[in-house]
């Protein structure tokens, strides 16, 4: 029986929460969330330290300083500034706010590390489960793990300088900031699955034939990772989901 994408979707969320599955999950989570969360509050607290050093030695220097009033004007505004009640709350809200936004991108990509060395567990259960009569032939080595990483990332690094001019348009800006991530993420889950299912030369063929299919799945999946959190919880739920996305289609094509 041919799957459709709601019938991928359906049965991924079915999966994703049986205990077979469910095991899998405790692990990205307690490492990702310790990462992340050490990263935020050490970045945080660096931070605003740094601002409470510049309020001290901004007024150490006006009170220590036998200028005159006059000489001392813009000390004195730029010292109101830093010694606001108000200034601080908003500095300790910018911080956060920003850390919270940078967090969920770092964790994005941790939570798809650690769930890098789960893949071929979680999609051996999936295949056990549902798709018996598909064997494995993924034969990467190690040095084309190495290579087709580094080749991604120097893409990466391209699409993030040659996107810097858009960087300051409104509106555009969440697309070119985001295109560079959300690149990282398709390559990055798609060559953990693909790899472990897939040789190498019927991966390529493959994904050139379900292009805009693996797009739209991994588009779906990003999105879904912005909200704050979710990427801390659902790791596992993204190999599965791509993981049927392959398996399926590899039925599909056999029918």
């Amino acid at each position: 029986m041919r799957k459709t994408e709601a019938d991928i979707v359906a049965l991924s969320i079915k999966d994703f929460f049986s205990k077979d599955i469910l095991k899998f999950a405790i692990l990205p989570f307690i490492i990702t969330m310790f990462i992340v969360y050490s990263l935020f509050f050490g970045a945080a607290s660096a931070a605003l330290n740094s601002f409470d050093e510049v309020y001290i030695e901004q007024t150490t220097t006006t009170q220590g300083s036998g200028f005159s009033n006059e000489d001392t004007f813009v000390d004195n505004i730029s010292s109101f500034f830093l010694k606001s009640a108000a200034i601080s709350w908003i500095v300790n809200i910018l911080v956060y706010s920003i850390g919270a936004v940078a967090m969920v991108y770092v964790s994005i990509f941790i939570s798809l590390i650690v769930i890098g060395f789960l893949t071929p567990y979680i999609l051996a259960k999936i295949r056990d489960k549902h798709y018996s009569n598909i064997k494995f032939y993924g034969n990467i080595s190690i040095l084309g793990t190495i290579i087709y990483l580094i080749k991604t990332i120097f893409i990466v690094v391209i699409l993030f300088l040659a996107l810097i001019p858009f960087y300051f348009i409104p509106v555009v800006n969440i697309f070119a900031i985001n295109l560079p991530f959300y690149y990282l993420f398709h390559k990055m889950l798609n060559f953990d699955v693909g790899t472990t299912i897939l040789n190498t030369s019927d991966l390529k063929e493959f994904q050139k034939e379900n292009t805009k299919k693996l797009r739209l799945r991994t588009l779906k999946l990003y999105l879904l990772s912005m909200i704050p959190f979710m990427s801390l919880i659902l790791p596992v739920y993204y190999v599965v989901y791509i993981g049927h996305g392959y398996f399926s289609t590899i039925e599909n094509q056999r029918v």
